[in-house]
């Protein structure tokens, strides 16, 4: 690889994180929570939002898989998968881990089956879906590895500390996102690496921008319609 495609490709990592400065937004349910204006039954209503996404998370990433024709980038999407699985440990998978949470806050099981999903909820799962299918793995890397796990470790990380001190909820219950806090900075990291090394034309890297900013938009509208529903509690 030569010196100029290298600095072409840092020049487009420089752009795409650029994107994300195009929408600054801040989730406002940690602020809530520390303020003792979120209740736990409203927390409960979020994190079974939440567990809507999670479930069909593995289904992103498969989509992306079978579009990408590069080994490497299977290789990490591969690892991906497998962590989402909980590496192949019964409970462990994400799924079975925010189930978890969702009953140290006071679900039970027969609640979380019956949870009917938010018009936000479904227009998020509709989107991660359409852009890993029907997209180039690029942009569907630079919408979920970029546009949501690059965000998890931070937010996870907080939420987690928030869970523990305002509602007595143990690490063993909130491991669900304390697993994020490695595995997707990692992940967004060599996503952006993958990014970087195939978007090799003005076309591939203006598609990765653009499916950038659409889950940005996407996510911030989950984000706070759940937000507002939960609020309310």
């Amino acid at each position: 690889m030569t010196k100029r495609v290298e600095a072409t490709e840092h020049a487009f990592a420089k752009e795409l994180l650029a994107v994300i400065s195009e929408r600054p937004y801040r989730d406002p349910l940690l602020d809530a929570i520390r303020s003792g204006q979120m209740s736990r039954a409203g927390m409960k209503l979020w994190v079974a939002q939440a567990m809507m996404v999670v479930r069909e998370f593995t289904r992103f990433i498969s989509a992306m898989h079978a579009n990408c024709p590069h080994a490497d980038a299977q290789l990490l999407l591969a690892e991906n998968l497998w962590e989402e699985h909980g590496q192949g440990v019964a409970g462990r998978d994400h799924y079975s881990l925010i189930r978890r949470l969702a009953r140290a806050l006071g679900a039970t099981d027969e609640e979380l089956d019956q949870t009917v999903p938010l018009a936000e909820t479904t227009a998020y799962i509709d989107y991660c879906l359409k852009v890993t299918r029907e997209s180039s793995f690029i942009e569907g890397m630079a919408a979920i590895g970029i546009g949501i796990e690059y965000f998890s470790p931070r937010f996870f990380a907080a939420l987690a500390e928030a869970l523990t001190a305002s509602y007595g909820i143990s690490r063993k219950d909130v491991e669900y996102l304390l697993v994020h806090v490695g595995e997707d900075e990692d992940h967004a990291r060599r996503s952006l690496e993958v990014i970087t090394a195939y978007a090799d034309t003005d076309e591939k890297r203006e598609g990765a921008k653009q499916a950038l900013r659409d889950m940005l938009q996407v996510k911030h509208l989950f984000a706070d319609a759940v937000y507002a529903s939960c609020a309310k509690v």
